[in-house]
């Protein structure tokens, strides 16, 4: 049987259809009863119950509900063993009620229903357990849900398998926010320093900002904390992150330090249409070891141990830069930019002669400080620096063959010198590239092949390099005439378009002209080899060394995707005594400038051959497991090592996540166990 009615609530003066549908209901003062089941609905909510009492009288509008309870309320459904609703506020309690947010379960003695579809929950808790027996949860006297999923709780308590593990006055968290761990256990044990406890909380989430505390114990030396914050907003380009650490960890080869710190964060942010970026990042340590004594992956901020402010701008006709470094540990070598402003005006076309004018100009104050424990043997230096570089290019085209003549010049002013004295340095540079390309195509590829030819010259500078201060490789001017010959083969699969080539092979050598410390006019040549398939990416970097007769240095990639439960990744990289280490590898300045003696009495040759692999296997859909390793030898002076690091992870439940770990460092063995609540 099906009744229809109007209802006329005093405080809205509007009428509201319900539609109420009870199985053989009673009709008695206003009250419209049934124990045997129904269904009432309006455009805001579904009620369902087995005994269901719906009131319509003398000003009373309500509904009182048990029995198979469900609730259908401003787009969340509720479940209880109790349901008091007034129609008129638009509010109701809920008795032992349940419900859902986001991947949350949340419940307790009472529920509130809130007409904006906020709710609040008394005795209440959380968890992500399917179990009526949940394996975690968080308990708290008075937790408030607001509508967009944002929570507030007071007198909260953690527990694990029903054991408090923390206790917090007041807690605050977006529930759409927990994509770390909520909490983290774990204990590690190194041969050096012993075991060590540690234990990571979410104190804090509201909106778009994080705020997580750490507790660190390590018996042979003491405690230790951390703070950590993270703001993202929703919808700005603007990121936060802050971690710091303080303990008192004591080195054991510095026992009377007493306490030891890290403080380290990462800002970004940029303009509304993306031409303007800031980035600002900084890493104060105490002592060098402090990184490395401390490793966690939850912990670093990748801030590459760097304190830099860099502000950067790029607009249609330049781009600009400004940026700060200065030294924050006193036990670094760095070059401090105090500061360097960089502006680089965009190629332009001057007139009607096809020929494209580049400009740079660059000002610093250069500050190279030596750490502490060089300054008393190694003078540190400094110099305001201004550079202006200026190139013209012209491209011609003669039929199939593209060639790029280039010439322009350097000038560097330099404040002041190792003599004390200013000096200017200038020099031309010249250069002209050319190129041409054919293809052909096949049933299933198409081949590609690039020929091409590269010169490059610098004119003797007007200072030697000794002469002036050398901050970096941007001061290493010298006079190189690089000759650059190869030919590259491209061949692109018809099944994969617009992923690049499957296969690429690039086969070049260098000539040096004029270049009395290069003893022979090609000494080297060099192959390239990548194959890229869906699931098998290989790579081969060579160079044979005509002068030496040996292997210059290979570095071979392989990494496989077998499917989706194994993966491995094997590369080796091997370097003779003749390959240079430099941060640049295709800049041959210092060989020109160098003689091939010198350069192997230098830290710059350092034979070493390296094998590194990763392995990722997962047995079955709870079960993961990572092995790393690293294995050195060849070395002139140095004995080989190897390092091993095996993580295994496994879902304890739907929440709970077990790391166990070992690694094998060459001076040290650590095993690490912890436990993680994550939202899965």
């Amino acid at each position: 049987m099906r009744f229809w009615f109007l209802a006329f609530p005093l405080s809205l003066c509007a009428a509201v259809q319900m539609q109420v549908d009870l199985r053989n209901p009673i009709y008695k003062n206003g009250h419209l009863y049934t124990n045997e089941g129904g269904v009432i609905t309006n455009k805001e909510m579904r009620i369902q119950a087995q005994e269901i009492d719906y009131v319509n009288t003398n000003g009373i509008h309500k509904i009182f509900a048990k029995g198979d309870l469900l609730i259908q309320f401003n787009g969340r459904a509720y479940i209880g063993s109790e349901l008091e609703y007034d129609f008129d506020q638009k509010a109701g309690i809920i008795n032992n009620g349940k419900t859902f947010s986001s991947i949350w379960y949340v419940g307790g003695d009472q529920i509130f229903l809130n007409p904006d579809g906020s709710y609040k929950v008394s005795n209440a808790f959380i968890t992500t357990c399917e179990n009526i027996d949940s394996s975690w949860d968080i308990h708290a006297n008075c937790l408030n849900v607001f509508k967009n999923d944002l929570i507030e709780a007071n007198k909260v308590r953690f527990r694990l398998y029903r054991v408090p593990a923390l206790w917090l006055p007041s807690f605050k968290a977006n529930l759409h926010k927990f994509k770390e761990p909520i909490l983290h256990y774990g204990i590690n044990w190194d041969k050096g320093q012993g075991p060590r406890a540690t234990a990571r909380y979410r104190l804090y989430s509201w909106s778009d900002f994080e705020l997580y505390g750490r507790v660190d114990y390590r018996l042979s030396t003491g405690w230790g904390g951390a703070l950590e914050t993270k703001y993202a907003p929703t919808g700005y380009p603007t990121r936060f992150t802050s971690r710091s650490y303080l303990s008192t960890d004591r080195l054991e080869t510095a026992p009377d330090k007493m306490f030891r710190y890290r403080l380290q964060g990462l800002f970004n942010t940029a303009s509304d249409n993306g031409n303007t970026t800031v980035d600002v990042s900084w890493d104060k340590y105490s002592d060098v070891r402090m990184p490395s004594d401390f490793p966690s992956d939850d912990f670093e901020v990748n801030t590459a141990q760097k304190t830099i402010f860099y502000l950067r701008t790029q607009q249609d006709q330049f781009i600009s830069s400004l940026k700060v470094r200065p030294r924050f540990n006193a036990f670094e070598s760095i070059k401090q930019d105090l500061p360097t402003a960089y502006l680089a005006i965009h190629p332009q076309v001057l007139g009607k002669t096809g020929i494209y004018s580049d400009s740079v100009v660059k000002a610093s104050y250069l500050n190279f400080q030596y750490s502490t424990q060089l300054e008393h043997n190694l003078a540190s230096y400094n110099s305001p620096r201004v550079e202006l570089r200026q190139k013209f290019t012209r491209p011609v085209h003669l039929g199939p063959v593209s060639i790029t003549p280039q010439i322009g010049g350097v000038g560097i002013f330099y404040g002041t010198s190792p003599s004390s004295t200013p000096k200017a340095l200038a020099l031309l540079s010249y250069a002209a590239r050319a190129q041409t390309r054919a293809s052909r195509d096949y049933a299933r590829y198409k081949h590609q092949i690039e020929p091409y030819l590269e010169f490059t010259g610098l004119s003797t500078p007007t200072v030697s390099p000794n002469d002036h201060y050398i901050f970096t490789i941007q001061d290493g001017y010298h006079q190189i005439n690089q000759l650059q010959g190869g030919i590259r083969n491209l061949f692109f699969s018809k099944k994969r378009k617009g992923k690049g080539p499957s296969f690429s092979a690039d086969l070049f050598a260098n000539a040096f002209f004029a270049d009395f410390t290069i003893p022979q006019l090609i000494p080297r040549i060099y192959l390239d080899l990548n194959w890229n398939l869906p699931s098998v990416h290989f790579s081969v970097r060579s160079c044979w060394n005509f002068w030496n007769q040996v292997l210059d240095y290979t570095n071979a990639r392989l990494q496989w995707t077998i499917n989706e439960n194994i993966a491995f990744a094997l590369e080796g990289r091997y370097r003779s005594q003749y390959d240079w280490r430099k941060a640049d590898h295709d800049n041959f300045i210092l060989d020109v400038t160098r003689t091939e003696s010198e350069l192997l009495l230098s830290p710059l040759s350092d034979r070493r051959a390296t094998i590194l692999t990763h392995f990722f296997i997962r047995p079955t859909p709870f079960w993961e497991c990572h092995i790393q390793s690293h294995h050195g030898f060849y070395r002139e002076n140095e004995k080989p090592y190897n390092e091993v690091k095996v993580d295994l992870y496994t879902w304890i439940n739907s929440a709970l996540k077990l790391r166990i770990s070992y690694s094998h460092l060459d001076l040290d063995d650590r095993v690490t166990a912890g436990i993680s609540l994550y939202r899965k």
